[in-house]
């Protein structure tokens, strides 16, 4: 049986909270990094491909996902590789259907069959829809963006296959994208 949907508004005030106060979520995300060591370790043999911003920016997201499960309550089991080839095998099946890499990519991968879809939209969101990165982020290109977004997707497949919710926990039955104007350029506001 699938995991109930994390929603929607609790996802962005959440990820909202851990970019603005992340002194106060670090030692939960160092703990989260070292108890999925294999889903870290995976990620980090796929960042030595990219950039330095673009790791970093992995690195970063990847933390907020876990954190957004950590923080959504129940239980959060360590990934075994079984668990990581098999949501890699997963994403790449499905990338075919998303490219070419344009305008159309993050509509497109909200289509895509996907664990906890606003966990990912909320990383679409904070990699195609700003307007300009804000002030101390990297602002990575459109094929860069695609590669982390990618590692995020089989992030979040582990994580989902790894999480239990609370009991009685109440999520969404059922994805409908829901839109949230992203955070404009400060320097234009």
């Amino acid at each position: 049986m699938a995991n109930p949907i994390i929603p929607r508004a609790w996802v962005h005030e959440h990820s909202d909270s851990i970019g603005l106060h992340q002194e106060d979520h670090q030692a939960a995300l160092n703990r989260l990094l070292a108890q999925q060591r294999r889903l870290t370790r995976f990620l980090e043999e796929n960042r030595e491909q990219m950039g330095p911003a673009t790791a970093g920016v992995s690195l970063y997201l990847y933390g907020v996902l876990a954190r957004l499960y950590d923080l959504a309550g129940g239980d959060l089991r360590a990934a075994t590789w079984e668990q990581v080839r098999e949501a890699e095998r997963k994403v790449k099946s499905q990338v075919g259907a998303l490219l070419p890499l344009d305008e159309k990519f993050a509509e497109r991968a909200r289509k895509a069959d996907r664990a906890q879809p606003h966990l990912l939209d909320e990383a679409l969101m904070a990699l195609f829809s700003r307007e300009k990165a804000v002030a101390g982020e990297a602002d990575l290109g459109d094929a860069e963006a695609a590669k982390v977004y990618l590692l995020m997707w089989v992030a979040n497949e582990v994580l989902d296959a790894c999480w239990h919710p609370p009991k009685g926990y109440v999520g969404d039955a059922k994805y409908a994208y829901v839109h949230i104007e992203p955070e404009k350029d400060q320097a234009k506001a």
